[in-house]
C-alpha cells in the first residue's frame, strides 16, 4: 500500500511502503491540526508525531545523512544561548528564565527531531500540508460564530463593537492569538496557491475566504507579508498572468467587500490616519499606533543603552516592568506591562550583539536553502515570519515556537531532492 504524495509538489520524496502507510498519513494530519490545540495537547501532540516518525525512521533502516545533526545545531542555536545564560543569571531572575527554556525548548528539539526522520517521512508530513488550513478554517469559522452568537446575545449591533473587542473573543474562543492566527491564515493563503487539490473555482474560493478571515483580524504585518508574496505571485507569472485575471479580480473584490461590511477594519485605518495627523490627536488609550509608538520608544531605549552585552534574558521582564512603571506615573494612565513586540529587538535585548546577530544568522541560512532549492513556499514562509518579527515577539508564545521550529525545520531537511523529480512551486 502506497500512500498519498500530494507534497511532493513542495517537499519531494517516496513515501514509504507497508502496512504503517495509513497510520503514517494520518500521524503526519495529527500534526498539521495540532496547531490548533490547546497548549498542552498541542505540545502531546507534536512530541508524539515527531516520536512516531522517528522511530519509523529506525525501524526502516533508512539512511539519513550524518550533515543533518550539524545543520540542526545552527538552525536550533539561537535556543543555546538560553541554556548559556543559565549560569550567569543572578537566582531571582532564574525562574522567568526557567520558564523561557521551557516554553522555546523546540527552537532546538525541532530541528533534531527532523533532522533525524528519513526522506520519505519527510514527503509524507508535506503531503498532508492541506489538513493545516482546514485546521484554520475551522478555527477561524468557530471564533467568527462565537463572536456573532454573543454580538447576537448582548443586542448590540457588530457596528458598536471595537476590533479591540472582536480581536478578544476571537482569542477567547480560539485559544490563539489574532497576530498568530493571521500568521497561520497568510501561510495558509500560499499552501492553498500552491498544493490545494480542488479545482480553480473550489481553490479561490477557499483563498477569498481565508483573505476575509485575515482581514476581518486585520493583523498588520501578516496582511503587508501576504501583499508582497501576491506581487512576486505575479511576477513569476507574468507571461501567463491573463490566466490569473479571475484571482486577482476576486483578490481585489474581496478586499473591497471587507473593507465595507466588516467596520474593524475602517476603524483600524482611522487609527492609521489618525496617527498620521489626519482628524483629532489620539493617546496610547485610545489608539493602538500609539502605543506602538511607546513600546519602539521603550525598546529602542533600552537598546541604545545596552546595545552590546544585552540586559540577559532572565532580567528583561524586570527592566521592561520598571520603564512602563514610570511611564504610568509619568502620564497618569496605567499602560501595563508589554513584551518588545519585536523579534529582533527581544533577542538583542537578551543577548546583545550576539543576539540579533545569530537570529539573522539563522534566518540567512534558511533564506539561502529556500532559494538555492527554487522553493517558493519555503521563502514565502520565511518571509511571513520576518516581517511578522518586526512587530510581535513571534518567539515568546507556544504557537509562534512551534509554527515557526516545525515548519522551518520540515522545510530545511525536505526540500532537497534533485530538481528533475520537483516541481517548483
Amino acid at each position: 500500500m502506497k500512500p498519498r504524495s500530494k507534497g511532493e509538489d513542495v517537499l519531494p520524496g517516496i513515501g514509504p511502503l507497508g502496512v504503517w502507510a495509513n497510520v503514517d498519513t494520518y500521524a503526519a494530519r495529527v500534526l498539521m491540526l495540532s496547531f490548533f490545540l490547546p497548549e498542552k495537547l498541542q505540545s502531546l501532540a507534536v512530541m508524539a508525531t515527531g516520536l512516531y516518525f522517528v522511530v519509523r525512521t529506525y525501524r526502516s533502516k533508512e539512511p539519513v545523512a550524518s550533515a543533518n545533526y550539524w545543520w540542526a545545531l545552527v538552525i536550533g542555536s539561537i535556543y543555546l544561548l538560553y541554556l548559556f545564560s543559565i549560569p550567569f543569571t543572578p537566582q531571582q531572575y532564574k525562574p522567568f528564565l526557567s520558564l523561557l527554556c521551557q516554553r522555546k525548548a523546540s527552537l532546538l528539539l525541532m530541528p533534531f527531531a527532523f533532522a533525524i526522520i528519513a526522506q520519505s517521512y519527510g514527503a509524507v508530513i508535506a503531503g498532508e500540508f492541506m489538513y493545516f488550513v482546514y485546521g484554520c478554517l475551522v478555527s477561524c469559522l468557530v471564533g467568527n460564530a462565537d463572536f456573532v452568537y454573543h454580538v447576537w446575545r448582548l443586542k448590540e449591533g457588530i457596528h458598536d463593537l471595537s476590533h479591540v473587542q472582536y480581536r478578544v473573543m476571537f482569542e477567547r474562543s480560539t485559544g490563539i492569538h489574532p497576530t498568530y492566527m493571521g500568521v497561520f491564515l497568510a501561510f495558509s493563503v500560499c499552501i492553498s496557491l500552491f498544493m490545494t487539490p480542488f479545482r480553480s473555482v473550489i481553490k479561490y474560493t477557499l483563498v477569498y475566504l481565508l483573505l476575509i478571515f485575515l482581514l476581518a483580524l486585520l493583523a498588520k504585518s501578516p496582511l503587508i507579508a501576504l501583499a508582497v508574496i501576491f506581487v512576486h505571485y505575479a511576477f513569476v507569472r507574468r507571461r501567463t498572468l491573463y490566466q490569473y485575471k479571475l484571482l486577482f479580480l476576486g483578490l481585489f473584490a474581496s478586499v473591497g467587500a471587507a473593507c465595507f461590511f466588516i467596520p474593524f477594519v475602517g476603524q483600524r485605518l482611522r487609527e492609521v490616519l489618525q496617527f498620521a495627523g489626519v482628524g483629532k490627536p489620539g493617546n496610547v488609550s485610545e489608539n493602538s499606533v500609539y502605543v506602538r509608538k511607546l513600546i519602539w520608544n521603550v525598546d529602542t531605549d533600552l537598546i541604545r543603552q545596552y546595545w552590546l552585552t544585552g540586559v540577559g534574558p532572565g532580567r528583561i521582564l524586570h527592566m521592561l516592568h520598571e520603564r512602563y512603571f514610570f511611564f504610568t506615573v509619568a502620564s497618569h494612565f496605567s499602560i501595563g506591562y508589554l513584551d518588545p513586540h519585536n523579534e529582533y529587538f527581544s533577542e538583542w535585548l537578551c543577548f546583545g550583539v550576539l543576539g540579533i546577530a545569530l537570529l539573522l544568522a539563522v534566518l540567512v541560512v534558511h533564506f539561502a536553502k529556500a532559494f538555492a532549492t527554487k522553493n517558493h513556499l519555503y521563502s514565502y514562509l520565511l518571509l511571513i515570519l520576518c516581517i511578522t518579527f518586526s512587530t510581535e515577539t513571534v518567539l515568546s508564545r507556544q504557537a509562534g515556537v512551534l509554527f515557526f521550529a516545525v515548519f522551518t525545520s520540515l522545510f530545511f531537511f525536505y526540500c532537497t531532492a534533485p530538481a528533475a523529480r520537483r516541481r517548483n512551486v
